[in-house]
Parts: structure tokens; sequence; C-alpha cells
């Protein structure tokens, strides 16, 4: 009896260690990292492909040291779309499309009335060029909200690798075609609106709250496998998903393909393109490439500090004005895109390697058809720095150049970093030069 019961329970016992060997077998995720090792298929050396989230919320930058340790010896670094080239191409899309909406209103509305000629105010036009930056400006280097940055790093995660490996002397690319992907991301939104069977977002009584927090905590896991199922749970079609992540992930693969051919890469992209079937992880598995998960388990980088203080140099050149009113020495173009603010004109550059923007802003106040003196506008200008001068007035001298006064302006923001203003008067308008950098760059 004995030996039986002995006998029934090795059997017991060895179906159990099955079972849970299946379950473990079955539960493990295929996707445990946002991080991944590339090799085979011919290459000499390691390439990475890295899962970021668009965002500059610090929850996406725990990252560990063999983050800096891949990116360090590589030899190139690409994110969806390039940066270097990203700003020109945007400007020139709106150019395109402000052409497009010209073309195509209605007719009648550019006769000349007796407010052509009317000359406005312009206080709160000079109060809003002081005190304000172009949205673009933000998308472009920060990602940053006024709620949130104290939780916030200098600029988002992508914008953060570009840099990143700008420091260290990277080329840089783009995985993706800026205009391709405007076309792809059109359709996308196109097909889901004539889609007629939209699935229905079962999200099993959870809020959607919870459901992008449980999408955070996953990301800080690096579980691509729990994203994955959560995202395709709360999508509603099937038509958008087809083209704003399959087709997108298609391009970034086989483009990664076409520049490991050449060069080692650290490639960063959204990490929603990278687990499933039909995520760039499997298409480059698929091509002949041995993808490995790399398990940042150092979250707390000690290259992090050492390589933020690094600067990127860049070299200034003469820009002259459309009407060659002025010229300024800058590291790049001044952009006009289409603003917010109408009531002047404003052109800007972004620095996206040392996260700095240059801003040129003209605001026209036919001071002298008013009958205004030019020391009367200066006192008007000096008296709205104090209210519109963003954070604390560390430094105010006045300037004389080309025969026109004006103010130089130091100034710090509320998160410590350094901003320079100069501020010319003319007796038709006013000009400001602005630069604004992180911390004390500027």
């Amino acid at each position: 009896m004995f030996y039986k019961s002995g006998k029934v329970m090795t059997i017991l016992v060895a179906v159990l260690v099955g079972m849970q060997g299946y379950c473990q077998k079955n539960t493990t995720n295929k996707y445990p990292s946002l991080f991944w090792e590339i090799t085979g298929n011919g290459l000499k050396k390691p390439s990475y492909l890295f899962g970021t989230m668009h965002v500059s919320n610090k929850m996406v930058f725990h990252l560990s040291d063999s983050f800096y340790f891949a990116m360090k010896n590589v030899d190139a670094v690409a994110l969806e779309l390039n940066p270097d080239v990203w700003q020109g191409q945007m400007v020139s899309l709106d150019r395109l499309k402000q052409n497009y909406a010209n073309f195509v209103k209605s007719p009648g509305n550019d006769f000349l009335t007796e407010n052509s000629f009317r000359i406005t105010n312009y206080d709160d036009e000079l109060k809003v060029a002081l005190a304000t930056e172009p949205t673009i400006v933000n998308n472009l280097l920060y990602r940053s909200y006024k709620a949130k940055e104290d939780f916030e790093e200098d600029t988002f995660l992508d914008m953060y690798i570009f840099q990143t490996g700008k420091k260290l002397g990277k080329r840089s690319a783009g995985v993706e075609d800026f205009y391709e992907t405007e076309k792809i991301v059109l359709q996308a939104y196109s097909d889901m609106a004539t889609e007629k069977n939209k699935k229905p977002v079962d999200t099993d009584g959870e809020s959607m709250g919870d459901i992008t927090k449980k999408m955070q905590d996953a990301y800080r896991r690096g579980d691509l496998d729990l994203m994955d199922s959560l995202d395709i749970m709360t999508e509603r079609s099937v038509a958008f998903r087809e083209n704003f992540l399959y087709r997108r992930n298609e391009v970034q693969a086989n483009s990664i393909d076409t520049i490991l051919k050449k060069s080692s890469l650290f490639v960063g992209v959204g990490a929603a393109h990278l687990p499933g079937d039909r995520g760039v992880i499997e298409l480059l598995r698929k091509m002949g490439y041995r993808l490995r998960p790399i398990k940042m388990t150092d979250r707390d980088a000690e290259k992090k500090d050492e390589t933020d203080k690094l600067k990127v140099p860049v070299i200034f050149s003469e820009r002259k004005a459309e009407d060659a009113f002025f010229s300024v020495d800058m590291p790049g173009p001044l952009f006009k895109m289409t603003d917010e603010y109408q009531g002047f004109d404003r052109r800007q550059y972004a620095d996206m390697s040392n996260g700095s923007y240059y801003l040129v802003t003209r605001i026209k106040t036919h001071a002298a058809f008013l009958g205004q003196s030019e020391d009367q506008v200066m006192k008007k200008v000096d008296s709205m720095l104090y209210e519109n001068i963003p954070g604390k007035i560390v430094k105010k001298l006045r300037i004389e150049k080309s025969g026109y006064r004006g103010f130089d302006l130091t100034n710090k923001t509320r998160t410590g970093d350094l901003q320079r203003y100069n501020i010319f008067v003319t007796p038709f308008e006013i000009l400001i030069f602005k630069m604004s950098g992180k911390e004390n760059y500027v």
C-alpha cells in the first residue's frame, strides 16, 4: 500500500512539475525589454534597437549604463525622423499647406476696406512677443508642460537620444521620410473615417486612466508584450492600425536594414513599433538578423550626468533679413512658420543638438505716423519688461546699434534657464532678438 501511494505521489508531483513548466513557458514574455541587441546577417559588430516614448516625463529616463555603452560603440544614431533635417522639412510642408489653403479659399475677402489702412495699437503684440515662444519650439525641443515641469527632463526621450549621439560624435539618421510619413498618417485617419466596422473598445470595466497607468508601468518594466496587448485592446480601427503602425513598421525595418549594411547603428523608435508578428523586431528577424533583449538592470546610469554636461560645437554664420534691414550670426537659418500669433513677423531656429533656440520678432509700431518719439517708445518698452520677461531679469543695459537704441537683457527663468534679449526701437517697428537654452548654455 505504501509503495503504491508513493508511486501515485511521484506521478502526481511529476505532473504538477510538468504543468508548472508548461505555464512558465507560456507566460514568459516574448518581448521582455525596450532594449535589443542586433547581430548576425554579416554584421561585424552589434547594433541596437530601443523603444521610446515621445515624452519628457522622468518616467521614461530610467536608463542604464548599457544604454550609453551601446551608443558609444556604434557609428550612427537614428530616430524615426532625422532632427538635422526635420525642422526645414516641417517648414516646407507648412508652406505648402498654407499655399494650398490660400488657393482653395473663397475669393472676395481680399478687397481694400476702411480697416485696411487702420493703424492698431501694438501694446498687446509687444507683450506677447516678449513673453512667449512659438509652440513649434516646444514641440521640436522640449515637449514640456508647465504643470509638470518639476517632473520632466530637459527634453523628450527621442531628442535626448539624438543629442547624446551628437555629443558622442555620431552621425545622425532617420528611418522614416518626413513627407512619406505625413502621407501615411493622413491615409490612416482617412481610412479610419470611412471604416464601417469599427470595433468597440472593451476595457473590462477599467477607465482609460487605469489603462494609461498600466501602460506606463509596463514601459517602466520594459514589458512590450503588455504594452502591445493594451494598445490592441484600446484600438477601435483596424484600418488606422494597418497604416499608422504596420506600414510604418515596414518602412522602419527596411531603413534599418539599409543603414546596417553600411554602418553600425543605435536606433530609437516608438515602443509600439517593436513587438508583435508585424513589429520591427520580427521584421528584422525575417531579414536574417538576430535580436536579443538587453535587460536594463542598473537604472541609475553613472554615465548620464557625465554625458549631459557635454555640448555640441556649432558654427555661426551671417544671416540677413529678406529686406536686408538686419543681419545676425546664427548656427542655422531663420525659419518662418504659421504662428498662433498673427500680429507680427516671427522667425526662429532651433539648435536641435544643444536644445537651444534663436528667435527674431518684428513688431510694426508706425510710431512716426502716430507722433510717438523714440523716447516714448523706449519708455513704453521699458515699462513692459518686468511683467513680460520670463522669470527674473538679472541684467539690463541700454545699448545702441547702427544708430538705433534699445535694451540688452539677461533673465533667468523659474526653472533656472538663462535667456538673452536684444531689443531695438526704430521709427516704424520694434525688433526683438532672443536666444534661449537650458541652464547656462546661453
